[in-house]
């Protein structure tokens, strides 16, 4: 078959083409093995360095070791690890560095340009607000909670202890008491106090008193100026002198014994001291344990009533009359030390201001 100078000169330029198309697959199949190297040494290097997160997220989420656990022999293992946790710190400081320059630079635009003199003026003003109506608020909550632990019902007793005093004042504050239904009890002895246990034990009354009377709710104390003499300690089997450090530890364990024991039955406490004496040294013996009172009832979060500014007392100075919107009149008696019926009366107000009747 005779073939002519075309075909020759066709066919010749045919061939070539064949090889160029093999090449070009064989350079596509070279790249994607390149890529796909660079992709699995990317991939191996990421768990490498990121091992740590890794083995977290198997033992979180399948609760097992991850699969790379068997790979903790080896050192260079671990210096990934090392690697990952530095680059996490490094990325850490530097996410704080850039968040605090940011805070900065709107801070400062903020208060250069965006808060006028008066912007910053209404702010001001209502930040004052909020924490006026925050203060009123926690206030609220304390009159609520405080006003809880005097609530009375029909169903709860007061029990009144103390010396003296709590005879002339308790009378006063039990008859408003019992016209409202609420039942009352009063210990209340002459001559009492807390440093002569033999002659009259007040821890051991109303511990005895709490135990058999379920039904009291608040207890009101008045102690104290029977009580400036030096202290029998049973323990070491010596006389402690008052206003001694010795004297004081266990003056305020008694205190405490008192109120540890109201604590434990449920009990509110509302303890009142002693009111300034017309002798001074008595008067400065009561200005002592009103300190020493005020601070251990107040430790145990129970509720104080100052008796002195009542009855006219300033100062730690005593004073025998008070002007009244009635006029003047003499709250203390000739001894100094007693009320009189009147002065009985306005600390029994005081006392009533915060006993509450349930609705």
């Amino acid at each position: 078959m005779q073939t002519s100078d075309t075909d020759i000169i066709s066919s010749s330029l045919q061939q070539p083409q064949q090889p160029e198309c093999v090449q070009e697959q064989l350079e596509q199949r070279q790249n994607f093995l390149y890529v796909l190297f660079i992709l699995l040494a990317f991939a191996l290097t990421s768990i490498w360095i990121m091992q740590n997160s890794v083995n977290a997220y198997f033992q979180q989420t399948y609760h097992k070791d991850s699969p790379f656990s068997g790979l903790d022999q080896f050192h260079i293992w671990h210096i990934g690890g090392e690697i990952g946790d530095y680059l996490y710190g490094e990325n850490g400081q530097y996410d704080d560095h850039v968040n605090q320059i940011n805070t900065q630079v709107i801070d400062g635009f903020n208060q250069d340009y965006a808060y006028t003199p008066e912007y910053k003026a209404a702010e001001a003003k209502r930040l004052q607000e909020e924490q006026r109506k925050l203060a009123l608020l926690e206030k609220q909550k304390a009159k609520q909670a405080f006003d809880q632990r005097f609530m009375l019902t029909g169903q709860d007793q007061v029990f009144f202890a103390g010396d003296s005093m709590m005879q002339g004042v308790a009378p006063h504050v039990q008859k408003v008491l019992e016209d409202k239904g609420i039942q009352t009890i009063n210990l209340s002895k002459q001559s009492t106090g807390l440093t002569y246990p033999k002659f009259f034990d007040w821890p051991k009354t109303i511990r005895e008193t709490l135990k058999s009377n379920p039904r009291i709710k608040v207890l009101v104390v008045f102690l104290g100026p029977n009580d400036p003499w030096d202290m029998f300690d049973a323990t070491s089997k010596h006389w402690l002198t008052f206003k001694s450090a010795e004297w004081e530890t266990q003056y305020r364990a008694r205190i405490d014994s008192i109120l540890s024991e109201a604590r434990k039955h449920h009990v509110s406490v509302m303890w009142l001291t002693p009111p300034n004496m017309h002798k001074d040294q008595l008067n400065e013996q009561m200005i002592y344990l009103n300190q020493v009172i005020q601070s251990e009832v107040q430790k145990s979060n129970e509720f104080v009533i100052d008796s002195r500014p009542i009855v006219g007392g300033k100062n730690n100075h005593f004073t025998e009359s008070m002007n009244t919107a009635e006029g003047n009149v003499k709250m203390r008696s000739a001894d100094g030390i007693h009320f009189t019926v009147e002065g009985q009366k306005i600390i029994a107000h005081n006392i009533l201001e915060y006993l509450h009747l349930a609705n």
